[in-house]
């Protein structure tokens, strides 16, 4: 048998309306808030149930952030940019490197 190719594609993430299959978990949490929130409260827009409005405009905001976030920048940027946001820039965890400059003890021994 003649080997076959590898599909390049395949190690990619599924996407569904521009929105990765690991963000539609949030995209999920806020049409239901959307949803669920007006509904409690019974609230209306014109004799029409305000949780249609507000379910659509959160699926659609949510879908349009997602979007906004991914397309055109590199792996993880949220991720950076909202760490950056709350942490110092000079505070990071310590390398192996920063132990080589100071010794553990002197090694002349003055009297």
């Amino acid at each position: 048998m003649r080997p076959r190719p590898i599909r390049p594609n395949i190690y990619l993430p599924v996407v569904r309306f521009g929105v990765v299959s690991s963000d539609w978990k949030f995209v999920l949490a806020a049409t239901l808030a959307g949803y669920t929130i007006p509904f409690l409260f019974g609230l209306k827009l014109w004799s029409v149930p305000l949780e249609l409005w507000t379910g659509l405009t959160a699926a659609a905001a949510s879908i349009a952030f997602f979007n906004y976030a991914r397309i055109g920048r590199r792996p993880y940027w949220l991720q950076h940019r909202l760490r950056a946001m709350v942490e110092n820039p000079r505070s990071r965890r310590a390398l192996p490197c920063d132990l080589s400059g100071k010794p553990k003890r002197r090694w002349i021994i003055t009297q």
